[in-house]
């Protein structure tokens, strides 16, 4: 039976190839792919689509800020210390559209950010990443992360997705044309003004041009500086807004955190394993976890590898500095939570190291370790393939109050989640 899927998943002269000779997909071929991942984004939580509504900052600070203050007035504010400049623009252009429809807008924005790390994976660019086939099933699992609620098609978490494009971009082959050029400085310099993500960013692109050396490339090592720069200037001067609370961390929690949330949770789906499973054997799935990313960080591409020094570079930034609302230790926390954005980066890892093992791995226990691993994701795929729908705080009731109100009245949206509120002033 292992040997079975074994063969379905790396079938060296199967799948491999019928991919030989294809570097990626062509315009056409992408176009379809396309209609497929929106589909599929689509069917993960009908509900963001068909009852659209804002998700906590999405009303509460990027769209309040841009109907109360302006869009050009709200662009260049930070919020808890960085800038966030794709929700606020997101934001911006809900605004053309009447108040109901303004969360369709945020949600299609949403969407494209989660769409764009697949399409430029399959890409020729990337072709120094990995095989072709190995790509397909790197973004066949990216889509397939069961524990990534969190940042599934709201705005207020896409600069994830956009910081995993921009990551990608930044380690292709050099575009051919001006298009290509300006569309790559677009991405990666709105990824940089869209998170502290560049702050970790930019040392590693600096790591690939001086391996490299293509010109191309001290480009996007100019471009992520820039926004490096903004994003470090506005840490040091408006940074002291947001809250220091404990941590409470320990060894203990560590391994109960990654092993759990993070590798058990990429497999399984989010169901709190760091606090249900004993630690024994979150133990022994730790051990496997880091052995997995280690093996493949010493034998896979230079791509891959700088990919997933960023990913854990992401997961223990966010477990040094997490924004966390609930009171308590932050740990403890975040043990207790199965879906959170902070888990994205390392599940990704995690699921990348496996599929590469259990493709390319030339020692055999590895192979079997990452194939099964990739058989487990299979449970994953049922039980957490669609999320939990959001509760219905009637947005559209809400916005024909808003229609109907008259100039300066203050008018209060419930959003989710409860008791998260907008309030907006009628102009």
């Amino acid at each position: 039976m292992l040997g079975y899927w074994r063969e379905k998943l790396k079938n060296k002269r199967g799948l491999d190839t019928k991919l030989a000779g294809y570097d990626g997909l062509n315009a056409k071929w992408q176009l379809l792919v396309f209609a497929v991942v929106v589909f599929a984004i689509f069917s993960r939580s009908p509900g963001l689509f068909t009852h659209a509504q804002f998700f906590a900052e999405d009303g509460n600070i990027w769209f309040a800020d841009a109907y109360n203050s302006g869009a050009i007035h709200s662009l260049i504010k930070p919020q808890v210390g960085y800038f966030s400049v794709v929700e606020r623009l997101g934001a911006a252009a809900s605004l053309l559209v009447p108040l109901k429809f303004s969360p369709h807008v945020m949600a299609l924005i949403g969407t494209l950010a989660q769409w764009l790390p697949i399409a430029i994976l399959l890409s020729t660019r990337l072709r120094r990443l990995a095989p072709f086939a190995t790509r397909i099933v790197f973004a066949a699992v990216y889509l397939e992360i069961p524990n990534a609620a969190e940042i599934h098609v709201v705005l207020t978490n896409a600069m994830w997705h956009l910081a995993l494009a921009a990551i990608l971009l930044a380690l292709s082959l050099p575009p051919k044309g001006w298009p290509g050029r300006l569309f790559d400085c677009a991405v990666i310099l709105l990824a940089g003004l869209s998170g502290p993500f560049c702050i970790l960013f930019t040392p590693l692109v600096f790591i690939f041009w001086w391996r490299r050396r293509q010109c191309w490339h001290l480009v996007i090592l100019a471009v992520s500086c820039i926004g490096m720069a903004v994003q470090l200037f506005s840490l040091a001067h408006y940074g002291g807004g947001r809250i220091v609370r404990a941590l409470g961390a320990t060894p203990q929690l560590f391994v109960r955190i990654v092993a759990g949330n993070v590798f058990a949770g990429a497999m399984f789906g989010g169901h709190k394993f760091a606090v249900l499973v004993p630690l024994p054997l979150l133990l022994l799935i730790f051990v496997v976890g880091v052995g997995i990313c280690m093996y493949c960080l010493r034998h896979a591409s230079l791509e891959l590898k700088l990919i997933l020094i960023y990913c854990f570079a992401l997961l223990l930034a966010g477990l040094r500095s997490p924004l966390i609302a609930q009171a308590g230790p932050l740990w403890q926390t975040l043990a207790n939570t199965g879906n959170s954005r902070y888990w994205f980066f390392g599940a990704l890892a995690f699921v990348w190291s496996s599929s590469w093992c259990a493709l390319h791995a030339q020692a055999r226990p590895f192979r079997l370790v990452g194939t099964l691993i990739l058989v487990a994701m299979s449970v994953g795929l049922v039980t957490g393939w669609r999320y939990k729908a959001y509760p219905d705080e009637h947005f559209d009731a809400y916005a024909l109050k808003m229609q109907n109100a008259r100039p300066g009245d203050h008018v209060i949206i419930p959003i989710v989640p409860l008791p998260w509120t907008m309030e907006l002033v009628k102009k």
